[in-house]
């Protein structure tokens, strides 16, 4: 009964004091029995038995506690070697090359949206638009066009039955109405005098004389290339405008184009007079045939006059124009 109630004691004692070694388990195991002593009546000393088995508890009590220190404080080391682990995972990953970036992918075009679709009032309206919008950009290139063409100073008659019709108009007004006084003025020419004829042919010359003055004065007011730019925009009215009368300007200081081979073979030919009386279609035919048969040393002769009037005229054309020729620009390397 003693030894049980001292292991119980010791039991309890074992845990708070937590005993390192067997001197100190054997001292708590005396305080344990002499209090034990004092308190019973009757105490019974212990036998080697029981205290071996109480050494023994003890013992294995010590063992016990010491295991699961060292199980709790394990963590520990894990954790250090975690530690250890990332920072070697750290300083790997600072060693290796970072990886070149990926192209982005471009962005998917987004679909258009479809076109609604119009109702044939809708469709009318957009024609008649379209038209009309057509119909006033071909106003303003005549317009522009007819602005380039120039306009000739006025032209004083210059001929018998003009100034005859003038007089007339002057003397009776315009009453009866043109046709009526043209058809009186064309019975009245057939008819003329020889004095009254030769007066109007007198003044038919001198106002021949008076507007050739004036159109050469006329077009010496402007420069060569504005006058060859006029006769282009003139060109494209005739094309465009039926009814257009205006002829070329005629100006002196124009650059003739220059002739090519066949041309120039074919001058030659005509002013050798071997084709007087031949129609010009059948002489041209005769001519074409000519040339054909020409040996390649035969034509060389007409192409270099043709290359020698063809740089002739692009020199002409820069110092007149003060622009490069279309062909000089084609032959310029790109």
């Amino acid at each position: 009964m003693l030894a049980r109630t001292v292991l119980a004691r010791l039991r309890a004692k074992v845990p708070s004091a937590a005993a390192r070694d067997v001197a100190q388990l054997s001292c708590q195991l005396r305080s344990a029995l002499a209090s034990t002593t004092n308190n019973a009546t009757a105490a019974t000393p212990l036998s080697v038995a029981q205290f071996q088995r109480i050494r023994g508890y003890a013992t294995a009590t010590a063992t016990k506690t010491r295991a699961s220190t060292a199980a709790k404080k394990a963590p520990a080391k894990k954790a250090a070697a975690t530690k250890k682990t990332a920072a070697s995972a750290k300083k790997t990953t600072a060693t290796k090359k970072k990886p070149a970036p990926k192209p982005k992918k471009k962005a998917a075009a987004k679909p258009k949206p479809k076109k609604k679709e119009l109702t044939p009032t809708q469709i009318e309206r957009l024609e008649k638009r379209k038209a009309r919008a057509a119909e006033q950009k071909q106003k303003d290139t005549i317009k522009q066009l007819k602005e380039t063409a120039l306009k000739e100073p006025k032209q004083k008659p210059s001929t018998v039955y003009s100034i005859l019709l003038t007089e007339t108009v002057e003397k009776e007004g315009v009453s009866r109405g043109i046709p009526e006084i043209a058809k009186a003025v064309s019975q009245k020419y057939k008819n003329l005098a020889p004095a009254e004829l030769e007066r109007l042919n007198r003044l038919a010359n001198e106002a021949d004389q008076e507007n050739k003055k004036a159109y050469k004065k006329w077009v010496e007011s402007y420069t060569p290339l504005e006058i060859r730019l006029a006769n282009n925009a003139r060109r494209q009215l005739k094309s465009k405008l039926v009814s257009y009368p205006k002829s070329q300007i005629r100006d002196d200081r124009a650059v003739p184009q220059p002739n090519s081979a066949y041309i120039l073979f074919t001058k030659e030919r005509h002013a050798s007079g071997d084709f007087k009386g031949i129609r010009t279609i059948e002489a041209g035919k005769l001519i074409g045939k000519e040339w054909a048969a020409l040996s390649a040393t035969d034509k060389k002769k007409y192409e270099d006059l043709a290359e020698a009037a063809r740089q002739t005229y692009q020199r002409e054309f820069k110092r007149v124009y003060g622009i490069e020729s279309a062909s000089a620009k084609a032959a310029a390397p790109a």
